[in-house]
C-alpha cells in the first residue's frame, strides 16, 4: 500500500518519530514517502493511507500541519479515507490528561471525513526542545509496524 507520513518538526523530535514510523511501515511491507509539511505544501496523488504528526503547541497541532490539513484534505474524495495521527508532547501534559497535537490532528481529520485506522500515538518528549526518551524512536517504529499490520490485514 502507498503511504505518506506527513510531519512538521520544530526541534527534530517529531522528525525522528516520523522517520521511525516510516521504518515500521516499511517493515510491514508498505511503500512509504516522508513528507515535511513546511517544505512540501501539496500531498500529491496515489496515496492509500496517511500518517500525520506534529509537535504540540499550546495543546494543539503546529501551524504548518494545520495549514497542510486545510489545504490538502477537503472534499468528498476524503470521505472514509484511512489515517493515523501522532504527535510529540511533554510528559507532564500527558500525565495531566491535557490535549496534545495527536488528539488535535485526529479530530481535524475526522471532521474532514477521514477515518482513523488506529488510536493516535503520543510520543513523549522530556522538555520543550526534547529529547525523546531512550526508547522513543523504538516506540514510534512499533506504532508504524502496528499500523502497517492493520493496513495489511
Amino acid at each position: 500500500m502507498k503511504v505518506a507520513v506527513i510531519y512538521y518538526s520544530r526541534y527534530g523530535n517529531t522528525e525522528k518519530a516520523a522517520k521511525a514510523i516510516m521504518e515500521g511501515l516499511k517493515e510491514a511491507g508498505h511503500d512509504v514517502d516522508l513528507i515535511e509539511a513546511k517544505q512540501q505544501k501539496d500531498l500529491g496523488t496515489g496515496y492509500e493511507f496517511v500518517v500525520v504528526g506534529s509537535p504540540t503547541r499550546a495543546g494543539k497541532m503546529s501551524g504548518p500541519i494545520k495549514k497542510f490539513i486545510k489545504k490538502n484534505f477537503s472534499g468528498d474524495q476524503w470521505k472514509d479515507f484511512p489515517f493515523a495521527a501522532f504527535g510529540s508532547c511533554l510528559e507532564d501534559t500527558i500525565e495531566k490528561g491535557s490535549s496534545c497535537a495527536a488528539n488535535d490532528i485526529n479530530k481535524a481529520l475526522e471532521e474532514r471525513g477521514l477515518k482513523p485506522l488506529a488510536d493516535y500515538y503520543q510520543n513523549v518528549v522530556k522538555g520543550w526542545k526534547g529529547p525523546l526518551p531512550d526508547d522513543g524512536e523504538e516506540k514510534a517504529r512499533e506504532f508504524g509496524k502496528q499500523v502497517g499490520a492493520k493496513l495489511s490485514g
